[in-house]
């Protein structure tokens, strides 16, 4: 009987990714639809409402339209305008900047928003957490410390976008291998998900690089 249910809780382990993407591409083509394919004349043009993925096809379309437009000087002139006028409205400003800060936050991590990933001992000592290099500690802060500092924004689980913006010694931190892709999965999947050691040495020749740069700032 063991056995069984041994292999029963095995088969839904290999099923289970499988079906939780295939159920949250569902959600997607079918929210995607119902904002979308309203905007689209299907029955003029002889095509069957009932066909899944045509708003996902147009919400495609428009986000790439909109996406070349926003590098053009009316994309620009549209930035200035939303801007300006969402940052004098009261309650909706804090919002709109927080929101839009995130947002460039993240989109950044391809531009190495985060160079790396290092190790750092929190909440006390002999207790390790993983976080994320962003820059060097400069200004007020490092004026008033006086010794070589890293800003480091620690990640927490399994919502890797909030966390804590910690401001480290550079020699409290310990340098690892893994790329930033490799520790956001780590962190997501509360450390089911560990980078595997193949993973790991394919980036050491990048992150010596870094750190080496790193070192003669």
């Amino acid at each position: 009987m063991k056995r069984i249910q041994n292999y029963f809780f095995s088969g839904i382990l290999i099923v289970a990714p499988l079906g939780l993407s295939v159920y949250v591409a569902w959600i997607v083509v079918g929210l995607a639809d119902r904002i979308f394919r309203p905007f689209v004349p299907l029955e003029q043009l002889g095509i069957p409402t009932e066909i899944p993925g045509v708003g996902l096809i147009v919400a495609f379309v428009f986000f790439t339209i909109l996406g070349a437009i926003a590098g053009s000087f009316f994309g620009r002139f549209y930035h200035r305008v939303v801007d300006g006028i969402l940052s004098k409205i009261p309650g909706l400003n804090s919002i709109y900047s927080t929101v839009k800060q995130i947002i460039d936050t993240f989109a950044t991590t391809q531009s190495n928003a985060f160079k790396e990933v290092v190790l750092i001992e929190y909440p006390q000592k002999d207790i390790y957490a993983l976080a994320f290099l962003t820059s060097e500690t400069k200004g007020e802060i490092s004026a008033k410390k006086k010794i070589k500092m890293i800003n480091v924004f620690m990640p927490s689980t399994p919502n890797p976008t909030t966390g804590f913006l910690m401001f480290v010694p550079l020699s409290k931190c310990i340098r690892l291998s893994m790329s930033v892709d490799q520790a956001i999965k780590y962190i997501i999947s509360a450390g089911l998900v560990t980078p595997t050691a193949p993973a790991i040495k394919k980036t050491i020749i990048k992150k010596k690089a870094s750190s080496k740069k790193l070192a003669k700032k």
